[in-house]
C-alpha cells in the first residue's frame, strides 16, 4: 500500500508500508495531492499550477496550470485526463495530460468544495456549495447529465450502490446536517439521517452502500440502505479529507495537521501516519480493483 501525502508548509512525501519518503518535488506550498496507475500529481497553491511526478521513477514530467482554490483533483482512470475543481473560480475543468492544457470547462455551483469520480471513468458529480444542487456531468466533455435539487446546500455528494448521496447543510435556529439519497429521473432526494451541527466531508465506502462523514459530533460510519449510524469517533471531528481503499479509510484532519489509516470494520485499529500542519493525503490506486465511487482512482 502507498499514500500520497502534501503539507504546505512541510512538502510532499510517499509513504509506504510504514516508511516515509520526502518527495522531491517544485511544488512551493504542495496541496491537493492524487495519483493515477502511472502518475503523481500535486498542486502548489502558490503558483497555481500542478506538479506531475512518474510513479516509477519519482521525477517531475511536467508542470502545468492549475484553478485558484482547489477542492478536489481526480485522474481519470484512463489516464488521458485530470478534472479540477476550483471554489475560487466556481467551476469544473477538463485538462489533458498529454497536453497539459485546458480541454473544457463547466460551472459547478458557488464556492463547491466535493466532486467525485464513478469507477467507469464516464461521470463526475459535482456538489453545488452555496446552493441547493448537485450536478451531475459526462466525462470528459462536462455536458450536464442530471441536476439534483436538494431541499437545503449540498457541501457533499457521492456515488452509491443505487445512484448518490449527497451531504446538506439544513438552516433553521441551529445548523444541521442532512444525509439525503437521489438518483436521476427521481424527482426529490430522500432524506435517510440527520444530524446535528454544520456538514464536513463525505465518502462512499467500497462496498457501495456504506458511507463516511464528518460534522462536529465526529467521524461517522452510516449503513445507507438503512440510514442507520454504525459507529462514531468524536476526535476527527469535521476532518475534511476522507477516502477509502479495499477495507481501509485514509483520513486528512487540516485542522490538527494529521493523517490517520483506520479499519473500516474496527476503528480503534487506526495509525497516525504523518503529524503536519496542512495535511491532505490520498492512496495510490492498485493494478487492480478500483473502488467503488472511483474517487481514487
Amino acid at each position: 500500500m502507498k499514500i500520497l501525502i502534501a503539507d504546505s508548509g512541510r512538502g510532499a512525501f510517499l509513504w509506504k508500508n510504514g516508511e516515509i519518503l520526502r518527495l522531491d518535488c517544485p511544488a512551493e506550498c504542495p496541496y491537493c495531492p492524487a495519483a493515477d496507475r502511472e502518475r503523481l500529481f500535486l498542486c502548489c497553491r502558490k503558483n497555481r499550477d500542478c506538479c506531475c511526478l512518474s510513479r516509477r521513477t519519482l521525477q517531475v514530467e511536467k508542470i502545468f496550470p492549475a484553478p485558484p482554490a482547489l477542492a478536489a483533483a481526480l485522474p481519470s482512470p484512463c489516464g488521458k485526463f485530470l478534472y479540477f475543481l476550483s471554489t475560487e473560480a466556481d467551476a469544473v475543468q477538463t485538462v489533458s495530460l498529454e497536453k497539459g492544457e485546458l480541454c473544457c470547462a463547466a460551472p459547478a455551483g458557488v464556492f463547491p468544495r466535493s466532486m467525485k469520480l464513478h469507477s467507469s471513468g464516464r461521470l463526475l458529480l459535482c456538489a453545488g456549495g452555496a446552493v441547493n444542487e448537485a450536478c451531475l456531468l459526462n466525462a470528459p466533455d462536462l455536458t450536464v447529465r442530471h441536476v439534483f435539487y436538494p431541499k437545503s446546500p449540498c457541501f457533499g455528494a457521492d456515488f452509491w450502490r443505487e445512484g448518490v448521496v449527497l451531504l446538506c447543510a439544513v438552516e433553521g435556529e441551529e445548523l444541521e446536517t442532512a444525509v439525503c439519497v437521489a438518483r436521476p429521473g427521481r424527482p426529490r432526494a430522500r432524506e435517510i439521517q440527520r444530524l446535528p451541527g454544520q456538514p464536513g466531508a463525505l465518502c462512499v465506502c467500497p462496498d457501495g452502500v456504506s458511507a463516511l462523514l464528518s460534522t462536529p459530533d465526529g467521524l461517522m460510519k452510516l449503513s445507507l440502505p438503512e440510514g442507520k449510524l454504525e459507529w462514531n469517533l468524536p476526535e476527527w471531528a469535521l476532518c475534511m479529507g476522507l477516502c477509502c481503499q479495499g477495507q481501509l479509510a485514509l483520513i486528512s484532519d487540516a485542522l490538527c495537521g494529521r493523517v490517520c489509516l483506520l479499519n473500516l470494520y474496527r476503528p480503534w485499529e487506526r495509525r497516525i501516519l504523518f503529524q503536519g500542519g496542512d495535511a491532505q493525503a490520498c492512496f495510490l490506486p492498485e493494478e487492480h480493483n478500483p473502488s467503488f465511487s472511483g474517487a481514487n482512482s
